[in-house]
């Protein structure tokens, strides 16, 4: 078994055992990103979302997610835990210099992008940005979920 495969195959495990009932446990309420899922980046940028991620974003009232580009990978946001990160960011002026710039840092890697049919589209700053050609790692982390490409998370979990 690879690498990969071992790694993928310990967070199945790892996520068969936080379910109950098939429906991952989070607390006591039944949502959130859980697990590790491979998909594909087809030629217009688009990733299919599992059923799973899915559900939790249909709950939203805008089924949109904010993508933010982190170090070497992307982080996908809810419409209701971007908001609450902004809401945490509501302190910082926008006169002060320092402020300034870490508003500048958070909102400039981030991109409202729609989801569709079940397929998110990112746009190619995005992709680019975080290594993103062919296959895709989505790694869930509760109320947020992380974009990988596959070289990059297998590097980063080894």
């Amino acid at each position: 078994m690879s690498q990969y495969a071992r790694i993928v195959s310990q967070s199945v495990r790892k996520c068969f055992v936080l379910s109950l009932g098939g429906h991952p446990v989070i607390g006591k309420s039944t949502n959130g990103f859980l697990g590790t899922y491979c998909v594909s980046l087809d030629e217009k940028g688009r990733i299919n979302i599992p059923a799973k991620f899915k559900g939790v974003v249909d709950r939203e009232s805008n089924p949109n997610l904010v993508v933010c580009v982190m170090d070497d990978f992307l982080i996908a946001f809810p419409q209701n835990e971007w908001a609450a990160n902004e809401d945490k960011l509501n302190h910082l002026s926008a006169f002060d210099k320092n402020d300034r710039t870490r508003l500048r840092e958070f909102y400039s890697r981030a991109a409202e992008c729609e989801m569709k049919s079940g397929k998110l589209l990112i746009p190619a700053q995005q992709r680019d940005a975080a290594g993103l050609v062919k296959d895709v790692v989505l790694v869930g982390m509760s109320k947020t979920f992380e974009i990988w490409s596959r070289e990059r998370w297998e590097k980063a979990s080894s």
